[in-house]
């Protein structure tokens, strides 16, 4: 429970992603009026600061050094300081740093408050064309091979919409092992959000790899929103498999288009992805359109 006595408070400030335009009126005051602001990176948030005119002190807080700044952090809201945190785009937590900072203050009695701002997981979401709820996010992928396959594996079954970070020159080899790992799933590409060269690229996982390896990844923060796993209840409890449904429909003389559409909503799988499959279970009827 916090001690009513302490008057320092910790704010939580998310910044923008990449227009400066998305900075909340309450983000701006908060950090005009805070006594000091621990940055991710002191000379990113300098653009900030040069816009807004700050005058707070900037205290550098990258991820390796978090933990060394607890003991300031605590002594400034000991003096009942305001302190903004910030990240260098997004909400501090989330694949940046915070959290230590958080869970200190919060330990120690202080107030905590959270300003929200602009966020690269909700805004990729948002554009991909696929469920935003629920989902899963996984930061970002491991660096390595083996690793980033043995933690696309551990998604594998997971029915949330898969939501990860990726940096440029890592994007296709991980778009290479999802599609080697996870399948033919519906996917997007958001790269660069909110900034001048935007970019939205939506396919299926295959797809997207072949893409990526034509033109190259360009440069920019990434983030990728996969479709969760196709398993639905029924498959889960002994209900008949997509591939059973698409024989199923089929054999009544369905067509392969209607069907495929029929199968897309309830699987939410790709209509050109279950039709392609009807070709490949009964190729001999393909003029059944």
């Amino acid at each position: 429970m916090r001690n009513p006595e302490k008057k320092g408070r910790l704010v939580v400030v998310g910044t923008p992603i990449g227009n400066l335009e998305d900075l909340s009126p309450r983000a701006a005051r908060i950090l005009a009026e805070a006594d000091a602001i621990f940055c991710e990176d002191t000379r990113v948030t300098a653009k900030l600061a040069s816009r807004l005119r700050l005058s707070a002190p900037r205290i550098s807080c990258p991820a390796p050094r978090e933990t060394s700044r607890v003991r300031e952090l605590l002594e400034r809201l000991a003096r009942g300081e305001t302190v903004a945190l910030v990240s260098d785009a997004g909400m501090p937590g989330l694949s940046d740093p915070g959290e230590r900072l958080v869970d200190a203050a919060a330990a120690a009695g202080f107030a905590i408050e959270v300003v929200p701002g602009p966020s690269a997981p909700a805004a990729a979401l948002s554009v991909s064309g696929l469920p935003a709820a629920p989902h899963f996010f996984a930061g970002f992928l491991p660096a390595r091979a083996g690793e980033r396959r043995r933690a696309l594996e551990s998604l594998k079954g997971r029915e949330e919409t898969l939501v990860w970070f990726e940096a440029p020159h890592r994007l296709l080899e991980s778009l290479e092992d999802s599609a080697q790992v996870l399948g033919a799933r519906r996917a997007s590409v958001a790269r660069e959000l909110t900034k001048l060269h935007e970019e939205v690229v939506r396919g299926t996982l295959p797809e997207l790899a072949a893409a990526f390896r034509a033109r190259g990844a360009g440069r920019g923060e990434i983030t990728v929103v996969v479709a969760g796993s196709s398993g639905n209840a029924a498959a889960r409890e002994g209900g008949p498999s997509l591939d059973d449904e698409i024989r199923t429909g089929l054999a009544r003389g369905a067509p392969r288009r209607t069907l495929a559409r029929e199968l897309a909503k309830k699987w939410r799988r790709p209509a050109r992805e279950i039709y392609a499959r009807t070709l490949e279970i009964d190729p001999g009827n393909a003029g059944n359109e």
